[in-house]
């Protein structure tokens, strides 16, 4: 009888446990919606749209810190548009960069990232699953923070919506990565999808991904 009580408890911590990880991931993909919708809403005009985007990562709360040598973490979603022209399936992403030069402080900002060809993301899919990205970041302090990429098609955007703060100041050569999250992602389906699968769309549509692709064809063509 204690075997088999022993068996259901471990059978209900794996489900409740499974049951957190959906939620924990359906609330991250809200949290990028938000960020996403208020991004467009500030930066263009109505009936316009941003053109030519391939793929989006969005990155909420990258905290970065430091002195003269810095690091920048952050967990996020990451969408691209497949070989038929349709917006993929979301894949969950960790966000990582390490910097050295003359800078001091901490910040916390949410960050957007839009890719220009698929050769820009197309390392994120292979063996290695990264994409290594090089930009000059300049900060300061609450709102005053943004990054540029030295690459032509890779743009970057912080998204200043209150969500920016603390105080940051410095010039630095950023060496950022971008890896897909296998088990963000598995959660997030309830369970394991080859890559190429959700690139392609693959896994049934939740009202979470609906809406997120609702919100990028509001404002990405």
């Amino acid at each position: 009888m204690k075997k088999i009580l022993t068996l259901l408890f471990l059978i209900g911590s794996f489900f409740a446990l499974n049951l957190n990880a959906d939620v924990i991931q359906n609330q991250k993909l809200k949290n990028a919606i938000n960020i996403l919708n208020a991004f467009g809403t500030r930066n263009l005009k109505p009936n316009t749209k941003f053109t030519g985007i391939k793929a989006i990562a969005i990155i909420p709360d990258v905290t970065k810190a430091g002195a003269i040598i810095t690091g920048s973490k952050g967990r996020g979603v990451f969408i691209a548009k497949n070989d038929d022209g349709e917006w993929s399936s979301p894949f969950f992403v960790n966000y990582t960069s390490g910097s050295i030069g003359l800078q001091l402080g901490y910040s916390s900002a949410d960050m957007i990232i839009l890719f220009k060809n698929s050769e820009a993301y197309a390392s994120l899919f292979n063996a290695k699953d990264t994409i290594s990205l090089k930009a000059e970041a300049t900060g300061g302090v609450g709102n005053e923070v943004a990054i540029a990429s030295d690459l032509p098609e890779i743009s970057a955007f912080v998204e200043e919506r209150g969500k920016t703060s603390g105080a940051f100041v410095g010039v630095s050569l950023d060496v950022a990565r971008l890896k897909i999250n296998a088990q963000d992602t598995n959660d997030y389906y309830d369970r394991m999808y080859d890559f190429e699968d959700i690139y392609n769309n693959s896994p049934k549509a939740s009202k979470y991904t609906i809406k997120f692709k609702e919100i990028i064809s509001k404002y990405f063509l």
